[in-house]
């Protein structure tokens, strides 16, 4: 395809991407009839492209419904035809449409290309409203689907498939026949990017852009060049523009080398590529820039947030969808090892050990005054990506970052509200460490402590704090959701470290010993012979019995006698046998009666609420079996509690 269909579809595409504008530069255009900041980037893509502006009068009229003419114009930029319409400005297709009518050869070059149909009569109407169903049926066309193989009813068979290929996603369209307006029109175009092709062989609607993400670095309408990805390149259409500069996304080629456009994109979490480092507590200085608008939300690490909360070294990010400032205030520590292309202007930076990091344009001027071989810290944006350096001898900016590390072994960065995947750990596999770097790699030193306290998820309180609205949980290494926990309560023994906020709330909580971790329960059997020259045991062995079909035996001199609740982990030695890593005989609670309960999940006990794990076994001990909580309550008698960090994990019945 031609440039043309570039220039339009990816000015249209950057509708649904974050055109936000970095500290210092150009604000977006400003509609007196769009009052939200995406509107108002989406109509500036457009107007940077030279093709669709607002009114003379400095409105947009978003909500303005099109006719036919006018759609059908928009359609031909979008299939690259505007260089093919002066053989068709003189012909006549349609009698209501001489070649004296402006948009004559718009028509008649879409009705040649098969796109689009006249009435029953001949005539194609051009100033009659066009409505959603007339529009996606163009659009369908021209991405390879044939009436023929629609079926059902036109236009209803046409929007069920819209409806499934994705052209339709986001546009609010909710009939066939109402009339289409200029926003709806544009997301329509938008969809073209990601829609499922038809099976015709010849598309319309079709486009190539670059493999690589890169950064753009600079836009020059003047000379009529843009930078990308440290390559300059002569563009195929000279516009002037600074919103779309520090946006990361992909360069569009023509086959003359020249870059037609530039597609930013984003991640999925919204949050646009260009970002502003707080220079002082409390300073906004760059945020409506951010924004292109002086109203919006301020979340700092995922928690709602004033200008009042922001500090110095924070970073801010931009994410349109809510039209909030997204904060983050996580600095690491690391060795500056390598980067890409080079130390003057580096598109990524390796740390950490060998963890390469995404540099955005924000952080190029410091990190070339940073070489590779120096101590340097970080300023991390909420989804990890490095947005600025200071030097680690001579800065206020110390490393704050902090780790969860996985059952797996995987450390986890925690940026803002999000993780970040940095390597990896075994050994403190369920644990929260801090985080630094030096020259001989990646450090953890495990934190433990913090704020104290039982856990409430029904009060949404730990120890009195509130819980914070994007509070992270995690449960033996394993991130999991509030309400996965017994709502009555978790003890404080189980929790083996919780953080607060910049405000006080809780935040980051990680459970002890998860109930799904390498820990084992269950009633010890002593095994051994006696020795009477030493007077000594002998092969002494200790069998856990877990439940009637699960056991593990173990050689060992663990002080522990038989009938006892024994809680371990265990793994393999060299020699292929089991071995104890930690052994402990359980708490016990005895003579719990019924009205202990609280339904299945929780016990109160001498003024402590415990919890119950829905799996937890429970031993008969007049049968010698195993059975479920169900059976064991139904059974009768009195029940025994055996309890590991707050947690009851074996019942124990006694007639």
């Amino acid at each position: 395809m031609k440039k043309r269909i570039l220039t339009w579809l990816l000015a249209i595409s950057m509708l649904g991407s974050l055109l936000t504008v970095p500290a210092g530069a150009a604000a977006v255009t400003k509609f007196s009839d769009v009052s939200d900041s995406y509107t108002a980037t989406a109509v500036e893509a457009l107007r940077l492209m030279g093709v669709l502006d607002g009114y003379g009068d400095g409105t947009f009229r978003p909500d303005t419904i099109l006719n036919r003419a006018q759609f059908c114009k928009m359609a031909v930029y979008a299939m690259d035809g505007s260089g093919e319409l002066g053989r068709y400005s003189t012909v006549t297709i349609f009698p209501d449409v001489k070649p004296s009518h402006w948009a004559s050869a718009y028509i008649n070059m879409a009705a040649r290309k098969g796109i689009i149909s006249g009435f029953a009569d001949g005539k194609f109407k051009p100033g009659q409203t066009v409505t959603a169903g007339q529009a996606v049926t163009i659009l369908m066309r021209g991405l390879g689907y044939k009436d023929e193989d629609m079926g059902g009813v036109w236009p209803q068979s046409y929007m069920a498939e819209a409806q499934t290929n994705g052209l339709l996603k986001s546009t609010g369209i909710t009939s066939a026949y109402a009339g289409l307006t200029r926003a709806q029109a544009a997301k329509l175009f938008l969809n073209l990017f990601e829609a499922k092709h038809g099976k015709s062989e010849t598309l319309l609607f079709n486009y190539n852009v670059g493999k690589d993400e890169v950064y753009l670095t600079a836009v020059d309408g003047g000379k009529g060049t843009m930078t990308a990805g440290g390559k300059t390149y002569t563009m195929a259409h000279p516009v002037a523009s600074t919103s779309l500069i520090g946006s990361k996304g992909k360069a569009v080629l023509n086959s003359a080398g020249e870059i037609l456009t530039f597609l930013p994109i984003t991640g999925s979490n919204g949050v646009s590529n260009a970002a502003v480092i707080i220079g002082a507590n409390g300073s906004v200085a760059g945020l409506d820039s951010l924004a292109g608008s002086t109203s919006y939300n301020i979340y700092k690490n995922g928690s709602p947030a004033t200008a009042a909360d922001l500090k110095r070294y924070d970073v801010a990010t931009y994410a349109s969808a809510t039209n909030s400032i997204i904060v983050s205030d996580t600095r690491v520590s690391v060795y500056y090892e390598d980067c890409k292309p080079s130390p003057s202007s580096p598109a990524t930076i390796t740390v950490l050990g060998g963890k390469e990091l995404n540099v955005l344009p924000t952080a190029v001027d410091s990190l070339s005054k940073l070489k590779p071989g120096k101590q340097i810290v970080l300023l991390l944006t909420a989804d990890g990506q490095v947005a600025g350096a200071e030097d680690a001898n001579n800065t206020g900016a110390r490393g704050n970052a902090m780790a969860v590390v996985s059952e797996k072994g995987d450390v986890q960065l925690v940026c803002g509200g999000a993780l970040l995947n940095i390597g990896t750990a075994s050994e403190y596999a369920g644990q929260v460490v801090s985080v630094y770097a030096d020259k001989s790699g990646l450090k953890l030193n495990k934190i433990s402590g913090g704020v104290g306290g039982d856990l409430l998820p029904k009060e949404g309180t730990l120890g009195g704090r509130k819980l914070a609205d994007n509070v992270m949980l995690f449960d033996g290494g394993r991130q999991i959701a509030l309400s996965e926990l017994s709502q009555t309560g978790v003890n404080s023994g189980r929790i083996s470290y919780a953080r607060t906020n910049w405000a006080g709330q809780v935040d980051l909580i990680v459970l002890n010993n998860g109930l799904a971790g390498d820990m084992i329960f269950g009633r010890a059997i002593v095994d051994s012979k006696y020795d009477p020259t030493t007077g000594k045991e002998t092969d002494r062995k200790i069998t856990i019995v877990c439940s009637d079909t699960e056991k593990y035996t173990v050689y060992s001199g663990n002080s522990v006698s038989t009938g006892a609740f024994v809680a371990a982990s265990i793994k393999k030695s060299v020699n292929g046998n089991l071995m104890f890593t930690s052994f402990a005989t359980m708490s016990k609670l005895s003579n719990v009666s019924s009205s202990a309960w609280i339904g299945k999940t929780a016990v109160n006990f001498g003024s402590r609420t415990y919890e119950v794990p829905s799996n937890v076994q429970c031993y008969n001990d007049d049968t010698g079996k195993w059975m479920t909580l169900d059976d064991a309550k139904a059974y009768g008698g009195t029940m025994n509690l055996y309890v590991y960090d707050g947690v009851v994990r074996i019942v124990e019945i006694k007639a």
